[in-house]
């Protein structure tokens, strides 16, 4: 599972490398964001791409709340191919965190892309309270299958998009959830650095997202 994820690149950046037509909500200059608070995504209504805010945790009325989903099931039931089929999401973030405990000694690990922000694939929802009409938006993040530099640390990470991924996985004509299930494959690992954090703490105190030694580069 994904811990958490960061948030620090700027909304021109970010709505000139994902192609952003509206700008509805953005929150930036996060060093951690938390399963359950605000994210930014990025969706198509009306033809238009759209950057808006979310809660992280998808509240659908068939399941469980969801925070990250298992991409390998998204084909197996009737329900996940329609929200497949109609509410695909992209959720644009500068690294993610995954922890690792021995001994009693929980180890938090920091992952990003050597190229900087980038795009991980999700689902949403929008319903609104038969109480007070107020609109709830609610995301999920889907997970696939870890490759060599998460594995060390858990068997699943985001499905992180290529660039043209992105445009394929938001056009609406896209619906074959075959197809699109094709594009939720682990990132390779020479493209992404790690970092070990000396404690929790080190995610508001690191001066950049991409200064990180990969691994297998020192």
């Amino acid at each position: 599972m994904c811990k958490s994820i960061s948030m620090l690149a700027d909304v021109s950046q970010v709505t000139e490398q994902f192609k952003i037509d509206n700008v509805l909500a953005y929150l930036s200059n996060r060093y951690e964001i938390s399963p359950t608070q605000s994210v930014s995504a990025i969706v198509v209504r009306d033809n238009s791409r759209q950057l808006d805010e979310f809660r992280w945790g998808l509240m659908p009325f068939w399941g469980k709340n969801s925070v990250c989903m298992d991409s390998r099931s998204i084909t197996d039931k009737k329900i996940y191919k329609l929200i497949l089929k109609k509410q695909r999401c992209v959720i644009p973030c500068s690294g993610f965190y995954v922890t690792k405990t021995e001994k009693k000694e929980t180890q938090w690990i920091k992952f990003t892309m050597n190229t900087g922000t980038f795009g991980i694939a999700g689902l949403y929802d929008v319903w609104r309270s038969s109480f007070d009409g107020e609109e709830l938006r609610t995301c999920t993040m889907l997970m696939t299958e870890a490759n060599s530099l998460v594995a060390p640390y858990q068997e699943q990470m985001p499905s992180i998009l290529e660039p043209d991924e992105v445009d394929q996985w938001l056009q609406p004509e896209s619906k074959n959830p075959f197809t699109l299930s094709k594009l939720l494959r682990p990132m390779d690992s020479l493209r992404m650095r790690a970092y070990t954090l000396a404690s929790a703490e080190d995610k508001y105190e690191a001066p950049s997202d991409f200064d990180y030694p990969h691994p297998e580069l020192v």
